[in-house]
């Protein structure tokens, strides 16, 4: 969950909600909680298998399909943006890499990613462990020296920006999306029925307090000019630090951040590419996509090429569609999200039903998602479709199509039936 998202939100939260961009943090913490304990409470009765198409199946194959489907699709925004912020951190860095124009050097490393990952070339714990210290190292920074820094002027009436608070949402859902790989991961964990919600909860609450304190203090430091950044993202720890120090000195520090965040950001990435192309192996297993040979070959290190080529074909594409626009791209990627959010908590209250067991827990997902879909609606509202959220649509709308082409219903009554 503690990715490069809280890094890329600081001066675009501070840009729509203003002295309130932390305080968005909280408030997705507390949407956010009834959706992980949906997921959890559906792990528990999917002791065998805890994926999105899982949770969905057990309504219909089309709506596990449907989960799943717009999961994959989304989260490849997630992975293109990862390699984008790292790459883009990394010229700031070195300017000579800089002749290289910045799209161009994200299709060449996600191809590469794309043969690595045909290797099998997993993340070993070292370095997996090292990410970690290395994402660290800017957030505890900005803790710690913020609190010495921090102005109350910053944090006046004419700061705070409540209309800001709906659009900035998705952004910040963007920050915390992969609480559902928190989850899967509980029954591995000796004692899951106890120890598992538990680990899930205090992981939960440590992220959520990280970004909440870092978000507030970076703001209380630099002030409301932190959301007038021209440069975005790669300004913010120069803004920062010319608070404390200058020449060398904070050149110096300049570059440790920006190394530690590009480094994290780029471990991630990789990890997504990794383990998402399974969700379409998935799928092509259950005869559920065109070319359902070609998506489960696995090559001699066990790796379904073609999911993999899908995988960097559709990131390049989400790059070149929004040309690293990093808004368009978190939109998306939490768009897909909340639909597997909500399609996830239908399928508990529709077990909640069978067994004669309390629903609560999952009405409070299905409003917590109507109050993400509401974000959404209102961001459009305002700002319009972006090419990529169309682009988004289509994908969804060829995969229907795909499912049903592959399922041959044998006629309109079936259709209405599975629908």
């Amino acid at each position: 969950m503690l990715g490069s998202g809280i890094f890329i939100n600081t001066t675009v939260l501070t840009k729509q909600a203003g002295s309130l961009g932390a305080f968005v943090y909280l408030l997705i913490g507390i949407i956010l909680f009834p959706l992980i304990l949906t997921i959890a409470q559906l792990l528990h009765y999917h002791q065998e298998s805890g994926t999105f198409y899982d949770f969905g199946r057990s309504i219909s194959p089309f709506i596990g399909f449907l989960s799943s489907w717009s999961y994959f699709t989304a989260k490849l925004c997630s992975f293109a943006l990862g390699v984008h912020v790292c790459l883009s951190f990394i010229q700031a860095i070195f300017p000579r890499t800089q002749v290289i124009p910045l799209l161009v050097f994200d299709c060449i490393v996600i191809v590469l990613f794309a043969l690595l990952n045909t290797l099998n070339l997993k993340m070993g714990t070292t370095i997996q462990y090292s990410f970690i210290f290395l994402k660290m190292v800017p957030i505890l920074f900005v803790i710690l020296t913020g609190l010495f820094l921090a102005q109350g002027s910053s944090f006046s009436s004419g700061t705070a920006h409540f209309l800001g608070i709906p659009s900035s949402l998705p952004l910040v859902l963007y920050a915390f999306s992969g609480f559902e790989a928190s989850c899967s991961l509980s029954r591995h964990i000796i004692d899951s029925k106890r120890n598992g919600p538990l680990a899930i909860f205090i992981s939960f609450g440590f992220v959520l307090t990280c970004a909440f304190l870092y978000q507030l203090l970076f703001y209380a430091a630099v002030g409301p000019s932190l959301g007038t950044l021209t440069g975005g993202y790669l300004e913010a720890f120069p803004a920062f630090l010319s608070k404390i120090s200058s020449g060398s000195t904070k050149n110096t520090l300049q570059t440790i951040m920006h190394l530690a965040i590009a480094s994290s950001s780029l471990g991630s990435a990789y990890g997504i590419m990794y383990s998402n192309g399974w969700n379409l192996f998935t799928l092509a297993h259950n005869n559920h996509t065109f070319g359902k040979n070609l998506f489960m070959t696995l090559n001699a290190h066990g790796m379904p090429i073609a999911c993999i080529v899908a995988e960097a074909v559709l990131a390049i594409t989400y790059l070149l569609i929004t040309q690293g626009n990093q808004i368009p791209l978190q939109q998306v990627s939490a768009l897909g999200g909340t639909i597997a959010y909500t399609l996830s908590s239908c399928a508990l209250l529709l077990l909640a039903f069978k067994k004669g067991s309390t629903k609560l827990l999952p009405i409070m997902g299905l409003l917590s998602c109507f109050i993400l879909f509401g974000s959404f609606i209102w961001t459009i509202s305002i700002q319009g479709p972006t090419s990529l959220l169309l682009t988004f649509i289509g994908i969804l709308m060829f995969g229907s199509f795909m499912f049903y082409k592959k399922n041959f219903p044998s006629n309109e009554l079936d259709v209405f039936e599975e629908l």
